[in-house]
This record gives structure tokens, sequence and C-alpha cells, in this order.
């Protein structure tokens, strides 16, 4: 019974409960019956071999499995704060991770440091975890404003992208748990390098179960919209109520979602013990490899009506599409992008000249290559009917008045 007692103690603090006043006391009120059934069985020597003994015995067994997990589902389902790196300038999104030890400095947290999850590139990494130890961090990512929530898509690049080779060196993340959270950020309530947010995790947990191949995988979360918004509602409602008696300012606020990935089995690298993930983005980014051999892009234009052509740094009238059944009417492309829109329409069986309704591909320039299927694995959206545009950070992004994705 004493290796009860102090397995037990041993899973409220291995299981991060805070000892709060209510804690304690239950913490109490169970010592005080485990010390009863120890008086009763040094008073009544036989009591050990009876009936009464296995009912107290099997009592205190229940007790110290269910007792810790509802405080710790009390304790934690209240408001607490959480700081995410400020997405500033061109950078992609609020984050943090477990590993981030300063602020100030989060990409040099590690070699491989999770800001390389949203630079754009494949061919750089973060660094989890170690299979060899069990231990791996924790990944909180805000969720873009301007998506609906049961619209949301996450794609995920699992493992060392930069070769197929570092790929299945290195271990690779097999099932992912994603948690909800709704999150709260005050006007003014933040640091000079993050964002601070109130933050109240929501019931809901997904898993993901992720494939051991070398590429992007994508993942619609299917969240039910109108549940999670009555959960903020509330959360809301909540930060009101806690706030009655402080500053007016801190009424004004904004409300957001924020996820939790955690990494929960892997697949076994073959020869080191790092987890890695190379890439973490939305629908509203859309990324393709960049090859080593990378050239820019310095003219695109269209050729006999019915070729793709560009020019590059170091190399001139590269083919990018030939297609002899289209004829192509326009590309639309920004100097030194890496994607083109064409324009075109299709001859149909009347004979070349017959024309149809003009339709769209998505040309990757980087890597010279039509890329309409994967843009709407990625986003969920049609590539018809869309335009380019480039903002002040330079960035590229492809949409409409409603819906605008980044092209990286």
């Amino acid at each position: 019974m004493v290796l009860i007692l102090l397995a037990f103690i041993s899973f409220l603090i291995t299981d991060g409960i805070t000892l709060t006043k209510s804690s304690l006391i239950t913490l109490f009120i169970f010592i005080f019956i485990f010390l009863i059934c120890v008086y009763l069985i040094k008073r009544y020597g036989k009591l050990e071999k009876s009936k009464l003994f296995a009912f107290l015995l099997i009592n205190m067994l229940f007790s110290s499995l269910l007792l810790p997990n509802k405080l710790y589902a009390r304790e934690k389902n209240k408001l607490h704060e959480l700081d995410l790196v400020e997405a500033n300038g061109g950078d992609y999104i609020d984050y943090f991770s477990t590993d981030i030890k300063d602020f100030y400095h989060p990409k040099k947290s590690s070699r491989y440091p999770s800001a390389n999850l949203f630079d754009g590139s494949f061919n750089t990494c973060w660094v989890a975890g170690n299979s060899k130890t069990g231990k791996s961090n924790f990944l909180y990512v805000k969720l873009p404003e301007k998506i609906e929530l049961n619209k949301i898509i996450l794609n995920i690049f699992p493992g060392y992208g930069k070769s197929r080779i570092l790929y299945y060196k290195n271990c690779r993340p097999k099932k992912l748990k994603v948690s909800i959270y709704a999150a709260i950020k005050p006007d003014g309530y933040a640091t000079e390098v993050s964002d601070r947010f109130l933050v109240k995790k929501y019931s809901l947990e997904k898993y993901l179960e992720l494939k051991d191949s070398f590429g992007i995988q994508s993942f619609p979360l299917n969240l039910d919209k109108n549940n999670l918004l009555d959960f903020q509602k509330a959360t809301e409602n909540e930060y009101k109520l806690s706030m009655h008696d402080k500053n007016e300012y801190m009424l004004k606020f904004t409300s957001v979602f924020i996820l939790k990935i955690e990494i929960k089995d892997v697949y076994k690298g073959k020869q080191y013990d790092d987890i890695c993930i190379s890439e973490i983005f939305f629908n509203n980014r859309f990324i393709t490899p960049y090859p080593l051999k990378y050239r820019e892009a310095k003219r695109v234009y269209i050729k006999n009506g019915n070729t793709l052509v560009a020019d590059y740094i170091n190399e001139q009238g590269v083919i990018i599409f030939k297609d002899l059944s289209s004829i192509f009417t326009m590309v639309d492309w920004i100097a030194n992008g890496n994607y083109a829109v064409l324009h075109y329409v299709t001859n149909d069986a009347g004979g070349i000249g017959t024309r149809v309704e003009e339709q769209y591909h998505l040309v990757d320039l980087k890597n010279r290559k039509i890329v309409d299927n994967e843009f709407y694995t990625y986003t969920g959206v049609s590539i018809m009917f869309q335009v380019l545009e480039k903002d002040k950070y330079g960035r590229i992004y492809i949409g409409n008045d409603k819906n605008k994705i980044e092209l990286k």
C-alpha cells in the first residue's frame, strides 16, 4: 500500500499538475484514507486476509488512477499564458516550440531550430527530438485567421527533405497528436519579440497517421466550425469575467485558434536517432521543392502558340511545357517570381482553330512543370480564375478577393 501512495504522488508530479488549493485538499483526503486503511490492518491482523481488505485495496487502486486524471483535467483546462514567436514582415506565422530558450534568437535555439519549419525550403529541417531517449518537443502554431475553420488543411513534409538519402538516415514522424486551443490576445499583450495569448484547450484531439514517403502529406482537419466557435465564445466570456476588476484596456482583444502538435510515434532512421520535420504550412501557402541547381527565371513567354518558354540567368530558351492539343493565349508572370499562370484553350474534335472556354495552368518555374493537382491537394482551391499579385514584402500571391495563397 505504501507503493500505491507513492505511485499516486508520483503521478501528480510527473503529469504536470500545479498543486493548487483544490488539488492539495484532494491529496490530503487520499492520504487520510490511506492511513485509516493502514490502522485497520494493524489493529485487526486478520483483516489482511479478508474480503474487506481486498475491497479497500481495489478502491485505493481505482482512486490512484482516476483521481489524478480528473484533477489534471480540471487544472489544465483553465486559461493560461502562451507566448508565440511573432511573425514579423515576411515571416509566415506565429509559432513556438518547447526547445526555444531565447525568444530574441529563436533561430539559434539549435542547429536545426523550429524556425526551419516555416522558411519555405525542404532543404532545412527541425530536429524535434530523439528516438533513442524517447523525448520530443511540442510545437504550437497559430491557425491562419482567413481560412474557414471547417476548411483547414495541414500540410507537412515529415523527415529531412534535403535528399532521399538523408530522409531515410534520420527518423520521421509516424503518428502525430493534434490539439486545439481557443486563444485570447488582449490589445498590447505582447513583448518586443513575441505575441502573448491566454489559451484554453478544446476537448477534441486528432491523431494523424503519416506514410513513410518522401514528400508533402496533406491532412484536412475536418473541424466542426460551429462547435469551435461556441467554445471560443465561452472562452471569451470566461476571460471577460476574469477581467471584471482589471484595467479596461484588457477587455479589448482578438480571438484566434492555436494548434499543438506532438509526435507520438516515429519511423526509425537507418543511421541517426534525430526526429526530423522539414516543413509545415496550411492551405494559405503553396510550396514546391527548390532544386539544388535552382536558376532564377528572367523572362517567361509563349512560342508558336503551344509552347511555354523561359530564359534563366544561365540558360536561354528552356521549354517548360508544350501541348499540341491547345492554344496558349497568355502567360501571367511577375518578374523574378517562381510561378506563372498559363491561359489556354483546347482544340475540340472540329479541328485546330475551333476553341472552347479558356482554362488555366499553374506553372512551377523552379521545377519546370505544371502543378495544378498539387495546388488543389495542398490548398483545396482550383486554379481557375486565379490571378497573381505581389505585396510590399516581395511575397507573391495567387487568388481573388476572398482567397489569397502565398506561392513560395
